[in-house]
């Protein structure tokens, strides 16, 4: 697979980079075999890494999907190879422990799972879109049990993983719909599992989002943001759109397409929508009509609404590694309060390299991060 797509538009300076970490995946596999017992897998996100396995083919082509993940993780590590490497050897090795491959045929209760997240289509570039829910939830059913919500979660993000071709798609969008979510409802089992679920996310999946919407945000959580905003890097307001309730079904149709939304969402569903607009959003909205859905190399149902493990394994982070993905702060449950409120930005010129942008800009600033997660724990302590 030698044709270029939209996600490999790099600069020559990381086109360096990632022919450097190339040439150490060997040894960066047999680096991950000597941390554990469990056999290692040279295949991350349904993509060999190993040019043995791909590049040496008959028709002698490279396979560009690889550049696009090492370039993930050299992202998240601002660059540094030896970083991005061990990055890299410590999520082989958790991939490994946490038995990846086979939590695609794991099952999880419907009546539990079923109303907390699914993948639903894609937006008008092709993306997967997540959907989480925090609103109405018992929160020690769906968090009580760490280890199961783990195994979900990580089941739910590997499944749109799956979907991307890293040719043309190479992240996904998330929404977190906050309807219904209360600002005493934030306890015990959610500070646990989002706490977790944040560090588990950073640690393995770098540079997975590409926009997450907050969906339905209740007035109060403008002031709780506020005061987060100030632990926030650019790059992380950048790809962060919080819309009010009345303006959710409107902003999603314009940035999904409302033909790819769920039901609840389409604005022809809803029978009043008041004037409020976009509560804070520094993402530029993406049309979803000019640009035909890309080619995916999986699929989800789109009437699919849980990804089922249930099978046990280790969720233990990687040490040493520090938050810097929204996954991140995007994958797992997040406190049941929006992100930032921030001022909204001008529109920003279109340029050459829109996407590639898109791509690298798409994480969680790491101490600003930390700090924020910090913040959230002694506000939690305090309810």
């Amino acid at each position: 697979m030698s044709l270029l797509g939209k996600a490999q538009n790099f600069t020559e300076g990381e086109v360096e980079l990632i022919a450097q970490l190339r040439e150490q995946l060997s040894q960066v596999i047999e680096d991950a075999g000597k941390l554990t017992s469990v056999a290692i897998s040279s295949t991350i996100w349904g993509v060999p890494l190993l040019p043995s396995a791909v590049d040496n083919n008959e028709e002698g082509e490279r396979d560009v999907r690889v550049d696009v993940i090492l370039h993930k993780f050299l992202k998240a590590r601002s660059g540094d190879i030896a970083l991005a490497r061990q990055m890299l050897t410590n999520a082989l090795k958790w991939r490994a422990e946490f038995n990846i491959e086979g939590i695609l045929e794991e099952e999880f209760p419907e009546d539990v799972f079923g109303k907390v997240g699914f993948i639903h289509g894609n937006d008008g570039q092709g993306r997967p879109v997540t959907y989480n829910f925090y609103g109405n939830l018992d929160n020690k059913q769906v968090f009580g049990d760490l280890d199961r919500f783990l195994r979900w979660r990580v089941q739910l993000h590997e499944r749109g993983m799956r979907m991307l071709d890293f040719v043309n798609v190479a992240d996904m969008i998330q929404v977190h719909d906050y309807d219904g979510v209360s600002v005493f409802g934030y306890d015990k089992f959610a500070r646990a599992a989002s706490k977790a679920t944040v560090q588990l996310m950073s640690d393995n999946y770098p540079e997975s989002l590409a926009t997450k919407i907050f969906a339905n945000v209740p007035g109060w959580g403008e002031t709780v943001f506020n005061v987060i905003c100030r632990w926030l890097s650019e790059d992380t307001k950048r790809k962060f759109v919080v819309v009010s309730k009345a303006s959710a079904p409107r902003v999603l149709a314009e940035r999904i397409g409302e033909a790819n939304l769920p039901e609840k969402f389409r604005p022809s569903n809803v029978v009043e929508e008041e004037k409020s607009d976009v509560v804070a959003s520094t993402a530029e909205p993406e049309s979803s009509t000019t640009e035909p859905p890309l080619p995916q190399t999986a699929h989800v149902d789109q009437n699919e609404s849980v990804p089922r493990p249930t099978s046990r394994g280790s969720h233990q982070s990687n040490s040493g590694s520090s938050v810097n993905d929204s996954q991140d702060a995007d994958m797992l449950p997040p406190p049941p309060v929006p992100p930032p409120v921030v001022t909204a930005a001008p529109e920003l010129e279109p340029q050459p390299e829109a996407l590639v942008s898109e791509t690298a800009g798409m994480r969680l600033d790491d101490t600003a991060t930390a700090d924020a997660q910090e913040f959230e724990d002694k506000r939690g302590a305090q309810v």
